[in-house]
């Protein structure tokens, strides 16, 4: 019975060396090189971003320029997506935040997150700069997440300028806008007559891009899984609701 309880404990021992063990591939050197650039510059939100819980790590805010429903990070032991709860409300495009941190999920990251967490992907933590129009309920930070298997700095950089922008680019680009233009972005709508660019600091980069052919030749199609964009000659010319995916021939986000 000694023998087997201890072989027990030897198997436990073992999964939680398995289970903490780093999940990057960057060297440690890299990763220290990123975040001291980082660390404590001031950024603005690209998008509007809906915040809510970070799955059950009730401590922190999530932030993500998708809606909740239509984004997971984590899988169940049958392999289906989790979505993240408790989607609260919009940060508007534009926000400052300032970067406390990035956290890579190495070995002491991966003990210190929650196990339905999304532990293996990379964690920037920011701080907002300006009171918002938030729940009563106060929590220490915001957290971005980028992509799980990132290879190399350029790799991180690329995704973090996907979501935030040096102080004063995004602020300076709103005011260039149309005032209805900058309400719709705040309050993530579509309307007509908005370029891509605002199409995309509205509602994030879509889920896919579609080619079709309409009546007035090749269109772009902007698609999320509640909507979708038309768009002509750089301009949304329509917004309708969002087909099943299986019905339409799509391409890569970011393509042509």
């Amino acid at each position: 019975m000694k023998t087997l309880f201890k072989v027990c404990w030897i198997l436990v021992a073992l999964g939680c060396i398995t289970g903490c063990a780093s999940h990057t591939n960057i060297p440690s050197h890299v990763r220290m090189a990123i975040e001291d650039f980082h660390g404590g510059r001031v950024m603005e939100l690209r998008q509007s971003c809906y915040y809510g819980d970070l799955y059950e790590d009730t401590g922190k805010w999530l932030l993500s320029p998708h809606a909740f429903e239509s984004v997971h990070h984590i899988v169940d032991l049958d392999g289906k997506p989790i979505h993240p709860s408790g989607q609260r409300g919009i940060v508007p495009a534009g926000t400052r935040f300032l970067i406390e941190k990035i956290e890579f999920p190495d070995i002491y990251a991966m003990t210190t997150r929650m196990l339905s967490s999304p532990r293996y992907h990379t964690w920037v933590y920011l701080r907002a700069l300006e009171k918002l129009p938030l729940e009563s309920e106060k929590r220490s930070h915001f957290v971005m997440l980028l992509p799980m298997d990132l290879q190399d700095r350029e790799d991180v950089e690329s995704n973090i300028a996907k979501l935030l922008a040096p102080e004063g680019d995004v602020s300076r680009w709103l005011k260039q806008r149309r005032p209805s233009v900058r309400v719709a972005i705040a309050h993530k709508d579509l309307k007509t007559g908005m370029t891509r660019d605002e199409l995309v600091a509205a509602r994030g980069e879509p889920h896919l891009w579609i080619a079709q052919q309409g009546s007035y030749g090749l269109e772009m199609v902007a698609w999320y899984p509640s909507h979708e964009a038309w768009i002509r000659n750089g301009r949304i010319i329509d917004v309708k609701p969002g087909r099943s995916i299986q019905k339409v021939k799509h391409r890569k986000p970011g393509s042509p």
